[in-house]
């Protein structure tokens, strides 16, 4: 009914608008509206907010370094038409929908295969260890260029001002890189986004409506958004009675430092509702707390499982690190999972690209680790559990 609705209003603002193409059908720009008029409800994510406004759409990026500031302000503007008089030099005005789009991080290729845009792409950084069959292909044809560096580093400027796309989507730090400005001074349309910013899954996923709203996919983003949530929450029902919760170790060290991920950490997230126990549940930290090896020995003696040790594939890497980490019972036991179970040759890896907008998928493999009698027919994902390698 709500579609319907907005088709009708659609065909009467077409009465007042004139058709802006040649080259587009009727039927093209009526779909192109119709979605234009949908405006998702942003429920978990805190990093922006969607509204429509008078003949444009409004998205606000908050700043999580700078409290009650903006970030950026984009004002979405059907193609073709006349941006509003009450649109002003602070917004970002970019015509919708999209029609080419550059990648500045592999993270964001999640929202864009979960959308059907692969044929948007035009450029990525690190193009070459994109893990998406698709993309890479375009990438091994030269239909989608490399842009350089990860991270909005050694970006190639002329490439990138040559190749033109509609959008760049990129994510926001602390500090604004100087390619960054020179892509803007050179007219370019910069996409901030922060869902890594975001301390739960669903928060996190809740950024597909984010990139959706560029593409006018919203009504698309919203409905696929409901399912994943809907799935998340009866996973996470399944585990809400149980009441043996496994000690889980999370991370590895650098440098000598273990970076732990304090309470409110995204991958703690998926612990509590996975039905593990923390040893850090009552921090209130969403980043990582800094600690010597030795300690997190201390603390983690009766550990059961080890998750996410940074880039360790195999218990051989553990080993490698030193002998203390085979202190660990995980290791005794060979209990230690990681993320790496879809790879491609180049390094590409599936989760930092589709695990942030499928939560549901990856909360079943938490559980499947935590709590396999649960889930006796399925098998994990994303994740792997280590093992030695070639060792007599």
């Amino acid at each position: 009914m709500q579609r319907i609705l907005l088709v009708l209003l659609v065909l009467i603002l077409m009465g007042c608008w004139s058709n802006d193409s040649n080259e587009r059908s009727r039927i093209d720009i009526v779909e192109d509206l119709t979605d234009f008029a949908f405006t998702s409800k942003v429920n978990h994510a805190i990093g922006f907010s969607i509204e429509m406004k008078n003949g444009y759409k409004e998205i606000k990026v908050f700043n999580p370094w700078k409290n009650d500031e903006i970030l950026r302000k984009y004002a979405l503007v059907p193609r073709g038409k006349v941006v509003p008089a009450e649109v002003s030099k602070r917004h970002v005005v970019v015509n919708v929908p999209v029609k080419t789009v550059a990648l500045f991080s592999n993270t964001h290729v999640g929202p864009i295969v979960k959308l059907g845009l692969e044929d948007k792409v035009v450029g990525m950084t690190r193009a070459r260890k994109v893990f998406n069959e698709k993309l890479f292909a375009k990438v091994e044809r030269g239909k989608i260029l490399n842009l350089g560096g990860a991270h909005n580093k050694n970006i190639d400027i002329e490439t990138i001002v040559d190749l033109n796309p509609d959008l760049i989507i990129l994510s926001a730090y602390n500090e604004v890189k100087s390619g960054e400005a020179q892509l803007e001074e050179n007219g370019l349309k910069l996409s901030y986004s922060i869902n890594w910013m975001e301390s739960t899954p669903l928060a996190r996923a809740e950024w597909l409506k984010f990139t959706a709203a560029f593409f006018n996919k919203e009504s698309l983003a919203d409905s696929m958004f409901t399912e994943i949530e809907n799935n998340y929450n009866k996973l996470k029902s399944r585990v809400a009675k149980v009441k043996q919760k496994p000690n889980v170790l999370l991370g590895w060290s650098y440098k000598g430092t273990w970076f732990m991920p304090g309470g409110r950490n995204y991958m703690v997230s998926y612990l509590r509702d996975a039905g593990a126990n923390y040893f850090l549940y009552d921090d209130e930290s969403r980043g990582n707390i800094p600690m010597s090896v030795e300690s997190v020995l201390e603390s983690c003696n009766n550990t059961d499982v080890w998750i996410y040790p940074g880039v360790c594939k195999s218990l051989n890497d553990i080993e490698n690190g030193g002998e203390i980490f085979t202190q660990f019972k995980p290791f005794k036991q060979k209990e230690i999972y990681n993320i790496y179970k879809r790879t491609n040759a180049t390094g590409g890896s599936d989760w930092w690209e589709r695990g942030s907008v499928n939560p549901d998928v990856a909360l079943k493999d938490f559980i499947k680790i935590l709590h396999p009698e649960l889930l006796p027919n399925d098998t994990t994902y994303f994740f792997s559990k280590l093992h030695f390698l070639n060792k007599k």
